[in-house]
C-alpha cells in the first residue's frame, strides 16, 4: 500500500504543478490614474484662472460701455442742439431719432455723428456704440440712418473741425503761396553776371565765360559784360573770336566809345595798327580824350595827317592846358610845312603842363630850328 500512496501522492503533485503552470497570473498595469493626475488638476486651474480673467473684464468692458453710451448720448444732444440752429426744417426728425423708445436708433444716430469727427475720445465712441448696435440693429433702421446723416451733413464740418494752430497756418500759406514766375530777360541776365563774377573770383574762367556768353543772350547791350568776354577769350588766345564778340557789339551801338577802344587795342597788340586806325576812325558823339588821342597817335604813326590834325585839333579845344597835345598838333604843322603855326604851336607846348623832360628837351631843339629857318630870333 506505501507503493500505490506513493505513486498516487506523485501524481498528485504532478496535477498540481501543471495547474500551477496552466493557470493565469495577475497582470502588472501602472498606475494611469497616479500618472495624469497632476496634469488633470493643473488644466483645471487654468482653465478657472482663465475663466476668472475674462469675467471680470466682461464686466469691466460692461462698465466703459455703459459710460461710452452715456458720452454718446451727450455729445449727440450737444450736435443735435447746433443742428437745431442751422437747419430749423430738420428738427422733428432729429427728436424722432433721438426719442427715448428708440434706443437702437439712438445708437445709430450717435455713430454717425461720431465719424466725422477728428478726435481720438470720439473716434472711441463711434468703434464702442457700433460693437453694440450691430447685434440688435435690424434693415428697418437703415433709412433711419439716412435721414440722420441728412441731418447731419450741413454742420457736421463746423462741429468737428479742429482749429489750426498759427504756426500749421503760416506753413499752409506758404505752400499754397508756391508759384512760377518767369524771370525778366534783364532779371535773367544779372543772375548770370553774378554767377560769372563769382567764378571770377574762384578763378573759373570757362564758367565765367559761360554765364557771359548767357548775360549777352538776355542782355546784348550789356558792354561791360561784352568787355570782359572778350578780354576772357583773348587769354585764351582766341582772337578772333574775341574779336568778333566787340564787333558784333559795335554793331548794336556804333557810337560806343568803350567797345571801339577795346577792339583798337586789341589790334595794337596784335601789330595791327591799320586796323586798329580804321576801327577809331569815326569820331562817336561824346569821343573820350583817350579815343581821340589813340586815334591822333595812331594816324601820326601811319602818317596819315589829316586825321592826326583833326584829333589833335579836337583835343586842344578840350583840353587846352595840357602840353601834349599842343605838342601833337606842332608835329601836324611841320610835317606839312606850315613852319609859322608848328613854331608857335611849339612855343605853347613848351609853356603848357604835361611833357616830360625828354618831351621838353626835343621842343626846344624843333624851336631853334624851326626859328633859323624863319629867321625868327
Amino acid at each position: 500500500m506505501s507503493v500505490t500512496n506513493k505513486a498516487l501522492l506523485n501524481i498528485t503533485q504532478q496535477d498540481e504543478n501543471k495547474e500551477k503552470q496552466h493557470s493565469l497570473s495577475p497582470a502588472d498595469i501602472p498606475n494611469v490614474e497616479s500618472k495624469y493626475k497632476a496634469s488633470f488638476f493643473f488644466a483645471i486651474g487654468v482653465l478657472s484662472s482663465l475663466s476668472l480673467i475674462g469675467w471680470s473684464t466682461l464686466s469691466e468692458s460692461t462698465e466703459q460701455n455703459v459710460d461710452l453710451k452715456k458720452s454718446a448720448h451727450t455729445q449727440q444732444q450737444a450736435l443735435t442742439t447746433e443742428v437745431s440752429e442751422h437747419a430749423s426744417s430738420n428738427i422733428k426728425t432729429a427728436q424722432l431719432l433721438i426719442s427715448p423708445t428708440k434706443k437702437e436708433s439712438t445708437l445709430a444716430v450717435s455713430s454717425i455723428y461720431a465719424e466725422k469727427p477728428i478726435s481720438a475720445d470720439k473716434i472711441e465712441v463711434t468703434a464702442s456704440v457700433r460693437t453694440q448696435s450691430t447685434q440688435n440693429r435690424s434693415i428697418v433702421d437703415k433709412p433711419q440712418l439716412m435721414t440722420s446723416t441728412e441731418v447731419v451733413k450741413p454742420t457736421s464740418k463746423s462741429a468737428s473741425i479742429v482749429p489750426a494752430t498759427p504756426k500749421e497756418q503760416a506753413q499752409a500759406n506758404e505752400i499754397l503761396q508756391v508759384e512760377e514766375v518767369e524771370l525778366l530777360p534783364s532779371e535773367l541776365a544779372h543772375r548770370s553776371r553774378e554767377a560769372a563774377k563769382k567764378a571770377l573770383d574762384r578763378s573759373d574762367f570757362k564758367a565765367a565765360m559761360k554765364e557771359y556768353y548767357t548775360v549777352l543772350k538776355y542782355q546784348p547791350s550789356d558792354e561791360e559784360s561784352r568787355k570782359r568776354l572778350a578780354a576772357l577769350l583773348y587769354g585764351k588766345r582766341d582772337v578772333s573770336e574775341a574779336a568778333a564778340i566787340l564787333q558784333q557789339g559795335i554793331k548794336l551801338n556804333d557810337d560806343s566809345v568803350e567797345l571801339r577802344l577795346a577792339l583798337s587795342s586789341l589790334l595794337q597788340k596784335e601789330q595791327q595798327p591799320e586796323a586798329a586806325l580804321s576801327v577809331l576812325e569815326y569820331i562817336p558823339v561824346g569821343a573820350s580824350v583817350d579815343y581821340l588821342a589813340t586815334r591822333g597817335g595812331l594816324a601820326q604813326q601811319l602818317k596819315l595827317m589829316d586825321l592826326a590834325k583833326e584829333s589833335y585839333q579836337m583835343l586842344v579845344n578840350q583840353e587846352p592846358d595840357n602840353g601834349r597835345w599842343w605838342l601833337g598838333l606842332a608835329i601836324v604843322y611841320e610835317r606839312e610845312a606850315k613852319v609859322k603855326p608848328a613854331y608857335e604851336a611849339y612855343q605853347t607846348a613848351l609853356i603848357k603842363p604835361g611833357l616830360s623832360r625828354s618831351s621838353q628837351a626835343f621842343v626846344r631843339d624843333r624851336i631853334k630850328l624851326l626859328a633859323t629857318m624863319e629867321g625868327i630870333e
